[in-house]
């Protein structure tokens, strides 16, 4: 299935980092070889990677995870040039040079900087380096946070176009409950239904030094099949698992792909943050999900929040289900003077048909 993907997302957490006294050096060269052998092959290869925090705890003898934002931050400055380093290290015996591409949710957001980071990418693709991605912690603020590097792959998968995402994991794949505390936790080999997925599984699990549990995962999956990406969640230990993935061995657990989203659907539903939330009426709702017509002024009940022309917000019926997200063209302050409030090409629909 995978052998014509060329452009892939790695993305590696917290937990294979991890070494008794620092960063693990021999699954960094272990992941630095398969990649390797993955661009020998033709591919090529962007790598999602954590660590940056947890080699920051190692370095000042912490542990534990930090408690603030201020903490993580300090700790992320502390701990990239480490990481950095790392990857630097294990990839020159290979021959292979790496590049740092730090980013926040802000960079994606805008067309123009998602487009930029496009193109910064692009670049160092076709030099041959392999891209290597964090979020940049340091600067982040709770408003321009991705929050977690399994989110991150994901966007960073559409923006690469990527044609597959492989999320490695110190489990086998995704399963129905939590394996090291469950001996009959069954692994799911393929997710088809999310509704299906969510009743069958609990994801209250997280990890020690990482940022979420398995359900972030399944979270940051779901966003990138939406996008027409197959994602896989597999065993980061495995032996050469990158290489047995994309030679057509089944492991871990596949998700396929949908693609119901443009790059700017993906953007509007899963960047921007919602600035405030609007309530229809019945009838534009009806206009809105059965024949896809852009939300007029006159079919607005009320809204909370204060937005302005551009902003995010989200669209509610008046029994308050939430119908989809959009991209404002007017203020809040202005939503009775204009026609319309949310044109069709600038809204995401959530609720299907009524």
């Amino acid at each position: 299935m995978f052998r014509r993907a060329r452009r892939i997302v790695v993305k590696v957490g917290s937990q294979l980092l991890a070494g008794e006294t620092g960063l693990n050096r021999e699954f960094i060269l272990n992941v630095a070889s398969q990649i390797a052998k993955l661009k020998e092959a033709g591919r090529e290869v962007i790598l999602v990677s954590s660590g940056a925090v947890l080699a920051g705890i190692k370095a000042l003898g912490f542990n534990r995870k930090p408690f603030s934002l201020a903490e993580k931050q300090a700790l992320s400055a502390i701990g990239q040039p480490y990481l950095l380093a790392e990857y630097r290290r294990a990839f020159k015996e290979f021959g292979v040079e790496v590049a740092q591409v730090l980013l926040t949710a802000e960079d994606l957001r805008s067309k123009e900087r998602f487009l930029n980071a496009r193109n910064t990418f692009e670049s160092l693709l076709k030099f041959g380096v392999v891209p290597i991605v964090n979020e940049n912690d340091t600067v982040s603020t709770e408003e321009i946070q991705i929050g977690d590097n399994d989110n991150l792959s994901a966007h960073v998968s559409v923006v690469v176009e990527a044609e597959l995402l492989i999320m490695l994991t110190t489990a086998k794949g995704i399963y129905d409950k939590d394996p090291l505390k469950n001996p009959d936790a069954r692994l799911i080999p393929v997710v088809e239904d999310e509704r299906e997925l969510f009743r069958v599984c609990d994801f209250s699990c997280k990890t020690s030094f990482g940022t979420g549990g398995m359900g972030t995962k399944v979270e940051a999956a779901l966003k990138a099949v939406k996008k027409g990406i197959p994602v896989i969640v597999a065993g980061g230990n495995e032996d050469n698992v990158l290489q047995r993935i994309v030679n057509g061995e089944r492991l871990g657990t596949l998700f396929l792909p949908k693609k119901v989203l443009r790059a700017k659907g993906y953007r509007i539903l899963y960047l921007m943050e919602p600035k405030g939330k609007i309530f229809v009426d019945r009838g534009a709702e009806e206009a809105i999900v059965n024949f896809g017509k852009s939300l007029l002024s006159k079919g607005i009940k009320h809204w909370e929040g204060e937005f302005r022309k551009g902003d995010a917000v989200e669209v509610y019926s008046e029994r308050g289900e939430l119908i989809g997200k959009g991209i404002s063209r007017c203020s809040s302050s202005e939503i009775e003077k204009k026609k319309v409030c949310i044109h069709r090409d600038d809204f995401v629909l959530i609720k299907e048909g009524v």
